[in-house]
Parts: structure tokens; sequence; C-alpha cells
């Protein structure tokens, strides 16, 4: 049988942060009042099914209370009329609560999506800018190749022109500087 509710889940919130507030571990505190540390626990947690009956629960309750100078009465677990109402009461609260524990990872599945689609809309649109600028570049780059490939194309064709001038004019040089005699028995015959 479980005895703890939301509401005693918030009252044990408070001893919780007393007992912080005052510096203290729950052990210094049950060897303080002598209360057994279970009780301690159950306390601050909210659940109060470790006590053998209602009344060590309440009397517990008020003395861990009154060590940490609390002005909180005693929720009555116990009492199943008292249990509804609080739960009523903390119902609008819970529900919130409850649909953002529940629906947690599906709103980060969506904010994580929803990231990546704004980033991938970003990066499709520097790709399409670059793409552009890349294409006008290698336009750009495809008709300065064009001309260079061009004026190569007409130093070889002039490298070539004089190599062969250079042969020809070599070639009358040459016949130029023999010094043809002919024999005069050559010329009778």
């Amino acid at each position: 049988m479980s005895l703890k509710s939301a509401y005693t889940g918030k009252v044990g919130k408070a001893f919780i942060k007393a007992r912080i507030h005052r510096s203290m571990t729950q052990e210094e505190v049950a060897s303080a009042i002598l209360i057994n540390i279970e009780y301690i626990k159950a306390i601050e947690s909210g659940d109060y099914a470790i006590f053998p009956a209602r009344i060590f629960a309440v009397l517990y309750f008020k003395k861990y209370a009154k060590f940490l100078n609390l002005e909180i009465k005693f929720f009555d677990i116990y009492n199943a009329e008292v249990v509804a109402a609080a739960e009523k009461e903390l119902e609008p609260e819970l529900s919130s609560e409850l649909f953002l524990k529940k629906n947690i990872i599906y709103i980060f599945v969506i904010c994580f999506v929803f990231l990546i689609s704004l980033i991938f809309i970003f990066q499709c649109n520097n790709i399409d800018e670059v793409a552009e600028f890349r294409s006008e570049e290698s336009l750009s780059n495809g008709e300065a190749f064009k001309i260079e490939i061009e004026l190569n194309f007409e130093n070889d064709i002039n490298e070539l022109h004089n190599e062969i001038n250079n042969f020809f004019i070599q070639d009358k040089l040459d016949s130029i500087q023999l010094d043809v005699t002919v024999a005069s028995s050559e010329l009778e015959a």
C-alpha cells in the first residue's frame, strides 16, 4: 500500500530545503532528534508507508518539523477524503507537469528536426550562391583557359615558323659557304 501523494511529496521537499538550509545531512538530523533515519527519509520523500501506524507518522512529522522550525501541518495521507480533495487542488499543476514530462522527448525531437531543417535551408541557399559564384568563376576561368591555350598555340606556331626559317637560312648558308670548284675535266665531259 502506497502512502504517498503529490502533496506529501511537496511537503517532503520543504523538509529537504529546510534541512539543507541548516547544512545538515539526514544522518545528523536523525542523531540530533533521535529518530530512525528511515523515518527521516520517509518524511522527506513524502511516503509514509514505512510507519507502523498513523500516530507514529504524525508524531515523528511534528518532531522533525519542530526541529527545523517549520510550521507545516501534517497532511493526513491516511484519510482518503483528504487525499482526494488535495489531489483535486493539485490536478491543474500536475497535468501541465505531466504533459511536459510525458512529451519532453517529442518536444526535443521536434526542436531538433526544426533546427536541422533551418540549417539545411540555409546551407541550400549558400550552396546555390556558391554554385552560381563557381559557375561564373568557372566561366571566367574557362575563358581565361581558352585564351591561354590560344596564346600557347600561337607561341608554338611562331616557334615552329622560327625553326623552319632557321633551317632554311642554315641550309642557304651551308650552300653559300661550300666552295664548289668544278674541275675542268668534268666540264669537258
